[in-house]
């Protein structure tokens, strides 16, 4: 049984071909599928863990929400060369890497920066999302990248309110 023929100066739709159908949606797949597949295969490989993060369980939670939350604007090393950061509108995103924070460098400030954002910019606040203890250990990550100290004020309290051993 065939279809009978559409006349050319019809307005009506042509009909429905599954055959077609099956073959678009298979093109489809396969596009995103070679964009997964390049996606990883295509991706820088990630910085190794330094010993000095590796060895400190404030540093090693910072930089896991860094990486989670931060690395898009500011960039693995805080340079604020992350891969969206090129297409942000409004100021450049900031490199916490050089030590010179325009917002204050005491642990108090940082944390509010981190957690309010920046009026303004496009710094989101994180307070909404992050616990008290992440929003500290990703401020002492930040401490880290600039290679500044760590202050102790963002260290990690174990429930029996003793500062872990390092």
């Amino acid at each position: 049984m065939s279809t009978p023929e559409r006349p050319l100066d019809s307005d009506a739709p042509p009909a429905f071909d599954p055959a077609v159908a099956g073959w678009v949606s298979l093109g489809v797949g396969l596009l995103a599928l070679a964009g997964v597949v390049g996606y990883f295969a295509l991706r820088p490989p990630p910085l190794p863990v330094p010993a000095e993060v590796l060895n400190d369980p404030t540093l090693l939670k910072g930089r896991t929400v860094y990486l989670a939350r931060c690395v898009g604007c500011h960039g693995p090393q805080g340079f604020g060369d992350g891969p969206i950061a090129s297409s942000l509108t409004g100021p450049p995103v900031g490199n916490l890497a050089d030590g010179k924070w325009k917002h204050g460098d005491r642990p108090e400030d940082v944390v509010a920066v981190i957690s309010r954002g920046v009026p303004e910019t496009r710094m989101a606040g994180w307070g909404q999302l992050l616990e008290d203890d992440e929003l500290k250990a990703v401020a002492a990550y930040c401490y880290f990248l600039s290679k500044a100290p760590i202050p102790e004020s963002l260290r990690a309290v174990d429930d029996l309110g003793a500062t872990p051993i390092r």
